[in-house]
């Protein structure tokens, strides 16, 4: 017999769209504490179920039952993604994801250290002490500028500011992601769906040129020069559109949420002294002569590293990462009829009591290699999991190391007014 999960009773017509719509954040987590480990929710007709226990966490994650959520397959995704590394399935996905994965191999990675510590550089040349920064527009500057030189060896000094109006309004427009304006915004010419055409479109030259002036030389080592050097057994070579679609990807990818972990960990070392006092110690202590880690300093950094860590479990930057069911199946004993969304929330579970002791704290040291060692594999998964794991979770993790040392070893971190930044 089918058993259909728990879950609020939501309203008649738009289901439980309006109290998420409301506050996301608390909605996901009251559902979770209140209904258990697998919640039925609805928007509008689009049941989702939400998953709340790591075993049917991985069990999604470990299953080829399981595609890209719905939601990336609608007009307004398309338009920004395509068909690139972050939607496809299939053959499709498995063949860009092997093109994609050398320019994350960890032989290249202390070159891409390198970048990351010019760029950083770079960033606090410009800063003095008792100056009031903008903590997340200087993360977003820096990690827009590291991504492009690591990955497509190209100076984004130009285009930056362009880059960064684009990122708001994407995220602008899909902050309504599911609700009905949302709906309006993917069939009608809505001013947020021409709004987002308009940004697409001005991406969409930024990386039509790049891929230009790298098909104008051939000294080039970067991604793009793989992507076009790639072809496959038969000699077929990624068209312009497929190269569009996966530098577009990998342009969002690899800078806003490396932005976001960079500038919660920075609010965090600001709302917590004492921790950033630890923090420095391990700094002064591991790099007594001189200011700048590099690749081998990072295994004497495991404080830095906890840190880091635990400000993506406050604040992973996806709140959540959805699937569908291609087949009926069952997870926690609850039929899974074949179509349903399934969501699994990082900012839900990282924060469930049941694997992390007074959640709600920031406490870096709670990540001792026996912590790590008993916690449920899924209860912390900041970058996703399974085969479509995030393919650059070295790289961001090096990038942000890098950074955070280097700053704390100059400056001193402090809340320009000491209340609470609401999510």
């Amino acid at each position: 017999r089918s058993v259909r999960p728990p879950g609020p009773r939501g309203h008649l017509l738009t289901g439980n769209s309006p109290e998420f719509y409301k506050d996301q954040l608390s909605f996901l987590t009251e559902a979770a504490r209140k209904f258990g480990d697998v919640v039925r929710l609805r928007f509008l007709h689009v049941v989702v179920y939400l998953l709340n226990n790591p075993e049917h966490i991985e069990v999604v994650f470990g299953s080829r039952n399981f595609i890209k959520p719905r939601s990336l397959r609608l007009p307004l995704q398309r338009r920004i993604f395509g068909n690139g590394l972050l939607s496809s399935d299939g053959d499709a996905w498995l063949r860009q994801r092997r093109l994609t994965q050398p320019a994350f191999h960890r032989d290249r990675l202390e070159t891409y250290a390198g970048v990351m510590m010019s760029c950083t550089e770079k960033m606090l040349a410009h800063w003095e002490g008792k100056e009031i920064r903008d903590v997340y527009d200087e993360m977003r500057a820096l990690a827009l500028e590291i991504a492009a030189k690591c990955l497509f060896n190209a100076d984004m000094s130009g285009d930056g500011a362009i880059v960064r109006e684009i990122s708001n309004t994407v995220t602008r427009v899909f902050s309504h992601q599911g609700s009905p304006r949302w709906i309006l915004d993917n069939v009608l010419p809505t001013p947020n769906n021409l709004r987002l055409r308009s940004a697409i479109s001005k991406l969409d030259r930024i990386i039509y040129d790049l891929i230009s002036s790298h098909r104008e030389g051939s000294e080039s080592h970067d991604l793009i020069a793989m992507f076009l050097s790639a072809q496959d057994e038969d000699g077929t070579r990624l068209s312009s559109q497929q190269l569009r679609d996966e530098l577009a990807t990998l342009f969002f990818a690899s800078h806003e949420a490396a932005a976001l972990v960079l500038a919660w960990t920075c609010y965090l070392l600001a709302l917590y002294p004492e921790t950033q006092d630890t923090l420095v110690a391990e700094l002064c202590s591991e790099l007594p002569s001189r200011t700048t880690p590099v690749v081998a300093d990072l295994p004497a950094l495991p404080y830095t590293r906890m840190v880091i860590k635990e400000a993506m479990r406050l604040y992973p930057p996806n709140r959540s990462v959805g699937r569908e069911a291609l087949n009926d199946c069952q997870i926690g004993g609850y039929h899974v009829p074949a179509g349903t969304q399934l969501l699994m929330s990082q900012w839900v579970v990282q924060r469930d009591s049941r694997y992390f002791a007074k959640p709600e704290e920031f406490r870096p040291e709670r990540w001792t290699t026996e912590f790590g060692r008993q916690l449920p594999k899924y209860a912390y998964f900041p970058f996703g999991g399974g085969p479509r794991v995030c393919i650059g979770q070295e790289f961001a993790m090096l990038e942000a190391t890098l950074v955070i040392a280097t700053i704390l070893r100059r400056f001193k971190l402090v809340l320009l007014e000491a209340e609470a930044v609401e999510p």
